[in-house]
């Protein structure tokens, strides 16, 4: 083999992949076996043994390893002497968690703060709360294209009588509350993270990223803010994009958009 200045190597020099020795018979150096089998093959051109350096073999008690995959990093484990892989959460794959500015998508008090609401407008009465046993659907629109959940707070004031909301964004309508109020004229807030999820009105308008709110008992007036979003790439946050974040027209967001289409995502 040759070292990386191109002589004949000596021990303990680096070697460049694919350099030779100068005698006739030689080794050289070729890359890794495919999938990560193994990490360096050397080839006898004398038609010798070849030499594989594999790698690492797992710790005691661990039959497994990683694996790089298309998606990311991978885990191998084997299960009744079958080789399992199972794809990790990565940059690749994951969500993150991007910090916006604040902004009210809901305050039930004002028209302006039910622009939003495609269930519940007409829900409210004239004091701006919310009737108890009201279904409230919230768009995000301009705040985020096909995010995976949010982070805010909830508010309810100027309560009617004790009651609780419950906020959630996909599947069917949770047992546990959010938020829970227990007297009249009472103003409480309390943090939520939620899923978000895709809502088609009756007219067929379809809003990929709807978050609900669940007014079981009690008329209150209801606020949600939202300070931050989950998303699995930071050009899906339109709200406070800004510098190098180019919001929704990125590559990537384009082929989130196109993976997340109406028939891969249950709404409320």
């Amino acid at each position: 083999m040759t070292s990386s200045a191109g002589d004949p190597s000596a021990t303990g020099d680096p070697v460049v992949l694919g350099g030779t020795t100068t005698g006739t018979a030689h080794t050289t150096v070729t890359s890794a076996a495919d999938g990560g089998a193994a990490t360096l093959a050397l080839a006898n051109s004398a038609g010798g043994a070849t030499l594989r350096l594999t790698r690492r073999p797992p710790g005691p008690g661990c039959d497994g390893g990683l694996v790089s995959t298309a998606a990311g990093l991978g885990v191998q484990r084997v299960v009744d002497g079958a080789v399992v892989q199972h794809e990790t959460l990565t940059t690749a794959n994951a969500t993150m968690l991007v910090p916006i500015p604040p902004i009210r998508v809901l305050d039930s008090r004002s028209a302006a703060g039910r622009a939003r609401l495609l269930e519940g407008v007409g829900r409210v009465d004239p004091r701006g709360r919310v009737l108890a046993d009201t279904l409230l659907v919230v768009h995000l629109g301009g705040v985020v294209a096909y995010g995976d959940g949010l982070m805010g707070n909830v508010t309810v004031a100027d309560t009617a009588r004790a009651g609780y909301a419950t906020v959630w964004g996909r599947g069917a309508l949770p047992t546990a509350s959010t938020i829970n109020w227990w007297d009249v004229g009472q103003l409480l807030s309390n943090g939520v993270i939620s899923q978000l999820g895709g809502y088609e009105t009756v007219d067929g308008d379809y809003h990929p990223d709807v978050v609900a709110v669940w007014v079981a008992a009690g008329a209150a007036a209801v606020i949600l803010d939202v300070t931050g979003l989950l998303v699995y790439h930071p050009d899906s946050v339109l709200a406070g994009a800004s510098g190098g974040r180019p919001g929704a027209a990125g590559a990537r967001a384009r082929t989130i958009r196109a993976a997340a289409g109406r028939g891969g995502r249950t709404g409320v």
